[in-house]
């Protein structure tokens, strides 16, 4: 059996992922994290689901997309579509940030996917940063903090910004469709093109210092004041 955990909100989906995990553990369950290569051992593990102590056996892996892509078959594949198959052995896999758009073929063989949606409000977040419309941004940003975590709001910026970035020099997100390039195309001339490279070595720094601790405020915080200076 295939359960994903996955979606844009990926601080959603890795509560929800490590909170299953934590449920079978106190059920007695023996959870063994994988390495993407070491998904064809489960299929050759003749001890099935249980331990040698008797405990029922879970494997987890992270991003097993990464490598269940292309037309191409492949072992790995093969792999991970007889695990799914298969009532009697269980794999979780946790996505990070990836939509079920994004997992489109991985999807049709899970048996349980479970995708943490961004709501509307963060791409509404997203849709007024630019510059001249920080009263607006901020109103729509202070709104999406009760509901989610910094981290995310920040993970879904950057993906924009460098989206508006590539945009400008016609660079698109593969697989986007038309209606999506003429509005990130919208956005991205709003922008001078320095301003803009400016604001995402901004957010940079913000991740490189929220990591080492080295700034005075926090995640949130260090948002809104680089905001502040290119918004306004």
């Amino acid at each position: 059996m295939l359960t994903i955990f996955a979606g844009e909100d990926s601080a959603t989906s890795r509560r929800a992922f490590t909170s299953i995990l934590q449920s079978y553990k106190e059920k007695n369950f023996d959870i063994r994290s994988v390495a993407l290569n070491e998904i064809e051992s489960i299929v050759l593990d003749d001890a099935g689901v249980t331990t040698l102590f008797g405990q029922e056996q879970i494997y987890t892996v992270e991003n097993a997309s990464k490598k269940y892509k292309g037309r191409e078959k492949t072992s790995y594949k093969t792999a991970i579509q007889e695990i799914a198959k298969d009532k009697h052995k269980m794999l979780i896999d946790w996505e990070d940030g990836k939509s079920a758009y994004d997992l489109t073929t991985l999807k049709r063989i899970a048996t349980d996917f479970r995708e943490s949606k961004a709501q509307r409000s963060i791409f509404e977040v997203l849709d007024y940063c630019y510059p001249g419309n920080v009263i607006q941004f901020l109103s729509s940003y202070y709104i999406v903090l009760k509901s989610h975590d910094a981290s995310f709001i920040f993970i879904m910026l950057c993906k924009h910004i460098r989206s508006l970035i590539q945009a400008q020099s016609n660079v698109y997100e593969k697989g986007s469709q038309s209606w999506q390039r003429l509005k990130i195309d919208q956005q991205a001339k709003l922008w001078d093109q320095t301003k803009l490279k400016k604001f995402y070595d901004g957010l940079a720094r913000i991740d490189i210092s929220s990591k080492s601790q080295a700034s005075p405020y926090d995640l949130s915080q260090s948002i809104e004041v680089l905001v502040c200076y290119y918004l306004r």
